[in-house]
């Protein structure tokens, strides 16, 4: 593809592009599990904006995806910690001085819960300007 229909492409849809190329992903597999056609990224349709229950979608089925960068470009990628990493590292864990047994958050857990709770709400926040504005 050349650089002036390159700029065409709705960014959100461009960044998609970029993270399956560089995941290796087959792309039949990767329109399936967003539930999207391929025509949604071919041809004239490159330059149409996805729905955000479409990119809901692409954050739930690939959490590994950073939304801030798929929406603003902004940070990596990829979410450096995801919470299947980090699920081990916030297991409960004995206090050895009283056995307490609560579970001991690292800080990267909840500044990615936090990020993620800002997130919804700006999702959610776009969502209902959409269905009101019908």
């Amino acid at each position: 593809m050349d650089e002036k229909n390159l700029q065409k492409i709705d960014e959100i849809k461009k960044r998609l592009l970029q993270f399956a190329k560089e995941q290796k992903l087959i792309m039949g597999d990767f329109y399936d599990k967003i539930s999207l056609a391929p025509s949604n990224f071919s041809g004239k349709a490159l330059e149409s904006s996805l729905k955000s229950e479409n990119i809901v979608t692409v954050l739930k089925v690939y959490p590994e995806l950073s939304a801030d960068w798929l929406l603003l470009e902004k940070g990596e990628m990829l979410r450096k910690n995801n919470l299947k990493n980090m699920a081990v590292a916030s297991a409960p864990q004995a206090n050895a001085s009283n056995g307490d047994m609560s579970i001991q958050a690292p800080a990267e857990l909840l500044q990615l819960l936090t990020s993620q709770q800002e997130t919804i709400k700006s999702l959610s926040r776009t969502i209902e300007h959409l269905t009101t504005t019908k």
